[in-house]
């Protein structure tokens, strides 16, 4: 199944190139979760005025635009040096501000599209499996998965492109639905494999007490697996449809 060589081949991406995973996205990855931990601390007691709750919105804020721009950093750094061996000695990967800005623009893009398309299914999905089984915990789990499956088939084809963007190429949004088409199919199933890896993934935080230790080096490590196997599908997807190299 083509769907199941995409997705082995970018785990085999991340953890044959274990070393130059961790190097590229490691430190980064680390103080995007400090930083989200040390503000994550800012509670907000019963007696608290209004500027201690100014304060946690702004440490929020701040929190989530270190994230945003770390996330980016790794993604476009990742790609980078999959596609073209870059910064196979850098201890911090460089910072491509242009291609990072020009990263996220597309991704906007393709987000606004997906909440579009996630919102219309969800509501038409969800209609229907609820009137069929009823307001149940299966059900709503259910509606999650028949919406996100197709939801992320969509945006995989059209973040395709996005490695693209991270090497400067001149792509608009619609080349990596093109380079995509025929093989929707195999989108869906890749899609299906991912939230499956992704629901299996969080079932060992079940057993675990939230907030504690365990819990949060556990959040942390899975986190930065599904982050890096995100980032190397879309590799994948953008070498083998775009750049026509084969699956190995």
């Amino acid at each position: 199944m083509k769907a199941w060589q995409i997705f082995t081949h970018s785990v085999r991406q991340v953890f044959g190139n274990f070393n130059d995973a961790l190097r590229i996205s490691g430190l980064i990855y680390i103080v995007q979760m400090m930083i989200a931990v040390a503000l994550g601390g800012m509670g907000i007691s019963p007696g608290n005025t209004l500027e201690p709750t100014v304060g946690v919105a702004f440490g929020a804020l701040f929190a989530s635009l270190a994230f945003l721009i770390g996330s980016l950093w790794i993604a476009v750094s990742w790609h980078r040096f999959v596609l073209r061996a870059e910064g196979q000695h850098s201890l911090v990967p460089p910072f491509h501000g242009a291609k990072i800005g020009a990263y996220f623009v597309k991704s906007l893009q393709i987000g606004l599209i997906a909440a579009i398309v996630g919102f219309a299914l969800a509501s038409l999905i969800g209609t229907l499996v609820l009137s069929a089984l009823g307001q149940t915990v299966f059900a709503g789990m259910l509606v999650i998965f028949l919406t996100l499956v197709p939801v992320l088939a969509i945006v995989n084809r059209f973040s395709a492109i996005l490695p693209g963007i991270a090497l400067g190429e001149k792509l608009t949004l619609t080349d990596g639905w093109r380079a995509t088409a025929g093989d929707g199919v195999t989108m869906l199933q890749l899609a299906a494999i991912v939230a499956f890896c992704s629901l299996l993934l969080g079932l060992p935080l079940e057993a675990l007490t939230p907030g504690s230790i365990p819990s949060l080096l556990a959040e942390v490590v899975l986190g930065w697996v599904q982050v890096m196997v995100g980032v190397s599908i879309l590799t994948t997807l953008y070498g083998h449809y775009i750049e026509k190299r084969s699956l190995v």
